[in-house]
């Protein structure tokens, strides 16, 4: 009892003084906790079925994980940098409509806690949120099931306040839309709690301050430009929500600090001009989509760069000297001492610094020549090391995953620029394979756009 009540008196000098030493997903699930309450206070059972099936399904998934884990033994990098899956369901919740079905819920979970956790470690230099990309498939399913945002005073259905001032130029008032009790997704009507959440992962040095404050400032330029009322525009919560809690998680930003608010500037005006042509609510994840794809691609083409350039203006390739065991001499004992004959002093021959282990010796193991650890795992650190260096010199578990069609194909369905890279850059895929593949994706595509016009021209 004495050690649980210490225990629970550090408890605030954890959260307050030294905030800094929560882990991610700590601090991730307290932010979320004022939007959680937010969303049950407004829509009531319909949040809190919503809220409670998602994380059941973040705890089917983390025993999925847990379970293979044990069974087939997955690799240690399997969710590095990925969100915890309990928390992931809450952040995915946090976007649902108050009508949206229950399979619905559930199977976007399930996916975003697959694709963060198994896909999205692998890729190297993706400034994408994979968040981003599963409310875009949400957008899409709700759209074609007719699903919407309801009132939550007497629960009809009416439009979020953008497409409201959209269509009929009705501008809410800024204050209730900081309280919440506005139509909109079941967490994110407030734009009080999300920045009570928002200012807490900034103390806490999980979020970029620099692409928030650039996405406001862009959102307030386009709207100071065309007239726009502009506390109305900048107290949007789903758009706070996924610039503070999406696209400003420090672990997914690839850019340096002083880039981030570029990148940030530029997303809040794709966002504001999205909103001007009638997108409402979904141009906030339309606008840092279209940003994160064009950075990810200017990533990937630098990194191509850099990697021709390497063998011509690189450094020399260090030569590897063997290292022969020691065999002793067996001296007679009768045998008479003779001078041994004087060879000559071979040259000392200097190693390169790359070539010092940090383990110089298999037996000798001080505890200053430890190998830092580059991933979050609680095992020996000599077992990553190891697993990385068999997948890296044999067809391991890293490269028929990268070069299996079946992780391909869903790639190209994600995202076309990163799932063609993989697919012609993976090489233990044929020649056909990569032809089918990219095939299939240019048809899926075609047949997206084929859709959206057919439904557009149905409407009008």
């Amino acid at each position: 009892m004495r050690q649980l009540w210490r225990a629970l008196q550090g408890v605030p000098q954890l959260l307050l003084v030294q905030p800094e030493q929560l882990s991610y997903d700590l601090a991730y699930a307290l932010a979320l906790l004022p939007l959680v309450i937010a969303g049950i206070v407004f829509f009531l059972q319909d949040a809190l079925l919503l809220f409670a099936l998602s994380f059941l399904a973040g705890i089917v998934c983390l025993l999925a994980i847990q379970l293979a884990r044990l069974t087939f033994g997955l690799p240690a990098w399997i969710g590095f940098k990925a969100t915890h899956p309990l928390v992931a369901s809450i952040l995915i919740a946090c976007f649902f409509s108050p009508r949206t079905p229950a399979w619905v819920a559930a199977t976007m979970v399930i996916v975003f806690i697959v694709v963060d956790t198994v896909l999205w470690p692998q890729l190297q230099r993706v400034m994408l949120h994979p968040a981003l990309v599963v409310f875009g498939l949400l957008f899409l399913i709700d759209r074609q099931l007719g699903v919407g945002f309801i009132n939550p005073f007497d629960g009809r259905h009416l439009d979020d306040p953008l497409l409201l001032w959209y269509k009929l130029q009705i501008v809410i008032d800024p204050v209730k839309l900081y309280v919440g009790n506005v139509p909109g997704p079941i967490g994110v009507t407030s734009a009080g709690a999300i920045l009570l959440g928002v200012t807490y992962l900034w103390y806490t040095r999980k979020v970029s301050l620099g692409l928030i404050a650039g996405f406001l400032l862009g959102i307030a330029a386009v709207a100071l430009a065309i007239r726009a009322d502009l506390g109305f525009q900048l107290a949007s919560g789903p758009s706070l929500f996924l610039a503070g809690y999406v696209a400003a998680d420090r672990r997914r930003v690839q850019l340096d600090e002083r880039f981030t608010f570029l990148f940030g500037l530029a997303a809040g005006v794709a966002t504001m001009i999205l909103r001007w042509y009638g997108q409402g609510v979904q141009s906030a994840w339309e606008g840092l989509l279209l940003a994160s794809v064009a950075v990810t691609v200017a990533l990937r083409v630098q990194a191509i760069l850099r990697r021709r350039a390497r063998p011509a203006g690189g450094p020399a390739r260090l030569r590897t000297l063997t290292v022969e065991s020691g065999e002793a001499e067996h001296r007679q004992a009768w045998a008479p001492l003779r001078p041994e004959p004087r060879q000559p002093v071979r040259p000392e021959v200097r190693q390169p610094v790359m070539a010092t282990s940090p383990v110089s010796t298999a037996y000798s193991r001080g505890a200053a020549s430890r190998p830092v650890r580059a991933y979050d795992s609680q095992g020996d650190p000599n077992d990553m090391v190891r697993q990385m260096r068999s997948a890296a010199t044999r067809p391991g578990p890293l490269r028929s995953v990268q070069g299996s069609p079946f992780v391909l194909l869903p790639a190209l369905l994600v995202i076309n620029p990163v799932g063609l890279w993989l697919t012609w850059t993976a090489p233990l895929v044929g020649r056909r394979t990569k032809l089918l593949l990219s095939a299939a994706s240019a048809l899926w595509y075609l047949g997206v756009a084929g859709l959206v016009l057919l439904l557009v021209l149905t409407r009008r």
